[in-house]
């Protein structure tokens, strides 16, 4: 339950950008059909050293564009601009912990990796963080 709440304030950050207007985005617990252009945010917890209000998670944030309708240029620029969202760390957790669903401590971003298949580009980048809850 922690992970979606987590996942939902982290959809909240995008969809309150403007830059993000006509992005699809779901949760690691959607189980629909993706529109392009979509962002996937999933999220696993665990508690830090035993604790039942301070976790530790690894996120994973899916960025797919139709490959039909895009240009490989095209899609880098998307996920620049999801990098670029996540630049200031002081904006992205007051804007988490604003929302008053979980409590953002901090993150850093652990790696990333690109696929193409005939129909979609993905770009799948992974960071931790340290949350709690409010």
């Amino acid at each position: 339950m922690l992970d979606h709440a987590f996942e939902s304030a982290l959809i909240i950050l995008f969809q309150t950008d403007p830059g993000f207007a006509g992005v699809h985005f779901f949760t690691g617990h959607d189980d629909e059909d993706h529109h392009m252009p979509a962002i996937t945010i999933s999220s696993k917890s665990e508690p830090l050293a035993g604790s039942a209000t301070v976790f530790r998670a690894e996120v994973t944030l899916l960025i797919e564009s139709e490959a039909h309708d895009n240009k490989p240029d095209d899609h880098a620029v998307f996920v620049e601009k999801v990098r670029a969202r996540f630049a200031s760390k002081a904006d992205v957790v007051a804007a988490i912990n604003a929302g008053n669903r979980v409590h953002l401590y901090g993150y850093a971003f652990a790696g990333s990796s690109q696929d193409v298949d005939g129909a979609r580009f993905r770009t799948t980048l992974t960071f931790k963080a340290g949350y709690g809850v409010p």
